[in-house]
Parts: structure tokens; sequence; C-alpha cells
């Protein structure tokens, strides 16, 4: 499994993805039973997160690829989908894999299937700041947490996870702490109300000094209201300037 967990990596890092491997068991030690995962401790899970580059080197090849068939989804997420896909169908062919995307809900209770911020924080690839972690809040307000990537900042996401049933990662395993780039009190309660408040303009995902930011295109595009980004979409495809 782990020549082919190594193959995984390799095409996700060719399409702008980052992975990250996780026991399910962490992930169900951190929420409430209503999210809690149907598979045993030890079971392996992957993260697959999408780094800046996601855009550039599998969104706009997949609309380039596709541009001809009706698309049902979210493009993003239909584009990540597509290389799951890719992924099950080829290197993972031969294995027993649940998948669970960003965009999912369970369609009796409406809730995500799987809290992706929290499967962020278990696996260590990016702290998950929460209200519990600001003490003597200026702010009485209910407050969103949101998770920063010790690389990139806020400019990235979280994508899809991967559950294999029948491997396992080894019993005595600890998880690996994601690494606290925002330490100080005062930092983390302006990251969540830059992120509560002001989100649409992305001042909370530069509260530390990332490597690498979105393209001026995907920002427009992300700017971009969702019904009129079919119009972005199709002048990209006819070879216009963005």
């Amino acid at each position: 499994m782990d020549a082919k967990l190594n193959e995984v990596r390799d095409q996700a890092e060719s399409r702008g993805f980052v992975t990250y491997t996780f026991k399910v068991g962490w992930y169900n030690d951190a929420v409430g039973d209503a999210f809690k995962l149907p598979f045993e401790y030890d079971a392996l899970g992957v993260l697959l997160l999408s780094s800046p580059d996601m855009f550039e080197l599998n969104f706009l090849p997949y609309l380039k690829n596709n541009r001809t068939q009706e698309v049902h989804r979210d493009p993003i997420d239909s584009s990540v989908a597509d290389f799951v896909s890719h992924l099950k169908e080829g290197i993972l062919k031969d294995e027993a894999v649940e998948t669970y995307f960003d965009y999912e809900r369970d369609p009796q209770t409406r809730r995500p299937r799987i809290l992706m911020q929290t499967v962020g924080h278990v696996s260590g690839a990016a702290f998950y700041y929460q209200q519990m972690h600001v003490t003597d809040s200026e702010s009485s307000k209910k407050l969103y947490g949101v998770s920063i990537h010790p690389d990139y900042g806020g400019w990235f996401a979280f994508r899809s996870v991967m559950v294999f049933p029948h491997h396992f990662l080894p019993r005595d395993l600890s998880p690996k702490p994601p690494v606290d780039v925002v330490p100080g009190n005062e930092d983390r309660l302006k990251l969540l109300l830059l992120f509560n408040d002001h989100w649409k303009d992305s001042r909370f995902r530069d509260i530390i000094q990332p490597q690498k930011r979105y393209s001026e295109l995907q920002q427009k595009y992300f700017n971009t209201l969702p019904a009129d980004r079919k119009i972005l979409v199709n002048d990209y495809l006819s070879g216009l300037p963005p």
C-alpha cells in the first residue's frame, strides 16, 4: 500500500493537490457522534488538499477536456471529483475505498458527511483555529473557526477524504499536531474576526506570509458570483484574456 500511496501523492502534486494521512480514530475522537465515521480506529484515511496551483494544474485542464459536456455541479467540485475518480479507476482500482467530498451533505440530516477542517487538524495539515482558542474575546457573538496552513496561509481548501477500510496505520502511531502558525491570542482573535466579518476581502488568508497565493485569474473566478462564473469560464475557453 505504501507504493500506491506514493503514486497517489505524486499524481496529486502534479495536479496541485497535497495529501496527508491520518487514522480514522483520530478524527472520531475529535467529533460528536453525529459525525463519526463507521470504520475501525486504525483505518487509513487520506486527506486531499488543494494548493494555489490546483486551479491552473487541475481545474483549467478539466474545463478544456470537458468543454462539450454539461456540468451538473459546481465546476471546481466536478474537477476534484473527476481527479478522485481517476485515482480510483487507476492506481486504486483494486482497493476498497470510501470517498468524501467537502460539498457533500447527508440527505437525511443535511449535515456535512465529514468535518473537513477537523480532518485537516488531526492529520497535521493545517491548524483549525476556533473560538475556544481565544481568551478574553472582545466579541460576544459566535465566531466560526478557520484553518491556516503553514505554507499557504488561507490560500488553500480541503477537498476530499479517502478512507481505506482494509488498510491500517500502526497501532502505536500518534497524531502529528498541526503547526500553530498563529500562536498569540491577539492575532488569533484578529484572524477569527477577519474571517467572520470580512471574509470576502481575503485578508484573513494573509494572517501569515504565505509562500504562494491564488493567481489573479483564480481570485477573479472565486470573487465572481457563481451564477456569473459560466461567462468567465466561456471567455477562458474561447481564449479571451481574463
